[in-house]
């Protein structure tokens, strides 16, 4: 049995996906009732990207004609936003930045995600929008008196 995908890194260390020769290439097009992203695009890079628009892409086609996606993930002016913007070597981009652990992290508007995912002017290649909206709480630590506001984007 072959793998379906592999992950190299090119010559500039960033991973690649390929699939080795003979390997069977799996679809996962129209295969899916319901598809939930859970804090994943913040991390797929910021908006509008070519990697995004991909991974976007990726989920639409993988949704059965009647599908639904559910998602949540980081909105813009959350907290921690706020104090990774403080520190200005970990800005990449227009609310993109590194977090501490490496990884990037996008801070999405609700029209980030409505140019994404769905459809304008009656096109058929996206998705309706049943419900998209700013999920925001404020959450206090009793021990040390502080309180963190968050800010979170949610839709279906």
């Amino acid at each position: 049995a072959h793998p379906a995908t592999i992950i190299i890194e090119n010559s500039d260390g960033i991973p690649q996906r390929q699939t080795p020769k003979g390997a069977p290439r799996m679809s996962l097009a129209n295969s899916a009732d319901v598809a939930i992203l859970l804090f994943c695009l913040s991390a797929v890079g910021p908006h509008p990207s070519p990697s995004l628009d991909r991974a976007a892409r990726h989920v639409i086609d993988a949704l059965r004609p009647g599908g639904t996606l559910v998602m949540r993930d980081y909105g813009r002016l959350d907290e921690a936003q706020m104090k990774l913007g403080d520190a200005r070597d970990r800005e990449l981009g227009d609310n993109f930045y590194r977090k501490g652990d490496g990884t990037g992290c996008y801070y999405f508007e609700l029209d980030d995600l409505r140019d994404l995912f769905v459809n304008e002017h009656a096109r058929d290649d996206k998705l309706e929008e049943l419900e998209l909206d700013y999920v925001t709480r404020l959450y206090r630590n009793r021990g040390d008196g502080t309180t963190r506001r968050r800010v979170w984007v949610q839709g279906r």
